[in-house]
């Protein structure tokens, strides 16, 4: 009888010391660290020599995955759907989706740095004439060409930093297509 009460009087003090111990952070939680919000901009401009064509800014916030997974935590979408027509029986108009689609995650790195990960893709209707009336290019009816502009890059950054992601040239009118990213944590 005295073990049973010696046993129960041992079990009730060491109790508070297993709730304590409880309620402490596991070293897994502890490390976990907050997340980090962002702003990126992607601005899309287009040069005809030195004479600035357009400049198409797009701002959105993603936070920084810890995790160097390599997916994608923010899809931005936008643009319009312009019928196409087809010859077929079964179907005389489709959609063709032109615009811009931009997929971006972000990642930590050391020394403050952060690996984006961004995928650009932009579309747009190309004129086949040009102001004089001139055909471009040989196609029937003169239809619009639909011009495409993609990329897919990993840069690496700090906060504030904007990078030149790419220049590249139009080859039916010479046009340089830009494409620069901008980072800022927000605090």
């Amino acid at each position: 009888m005295k073990k049973l009460n010696w046993l129960l009087s041992l079990a009730i003090l060491g109790v508070p010391f297993q709730l304590a111990r409880a309620q402490q952070p596991t070293p897994d939680k502890a490390k976990a660290k907050a997340p980090i919000p962002t702003k990126v901009q992607v601005v899309f401009t287009e040069w005809d020599g030195d004479k600035k064509i357009s400049s198409m800014p797009y701002t959105f916030s993603v936070i920084v995955d810890e995790r160097a997974s390599g997916r994608f935590s923010v899809n931005l979408r936008t643009g319009v759907r312009v019928p196409v027509e087809l010859e077929s029986k079964d179907q005389k108009t489709t959609y063709l989706d032109i615009g811009t689609n931009i997929d971006c995650g972000i990642h930590e790195e050391e020394d403050g740095k952060f690996r984006v990960l961004l995928n650009f893709d932009r579309s747009a209707l190309y004129p086949n004439k040009s102001e004089e009336r001139e055909r471009l290019v040989s196609q029937p009816n003169g239809l619009p060409l639909i011009r495409q502009f993609r990329i897919s890059d990993d840069l690496l950054l700090k906060d504030g930093q904007t990078s030149d992601l790419i220049l590249s040239t139009d080859p039916l009118n010479g046009h340089v297509l830009k494409a620069s990213v901008t980072i800022n944590v927000v605090r």
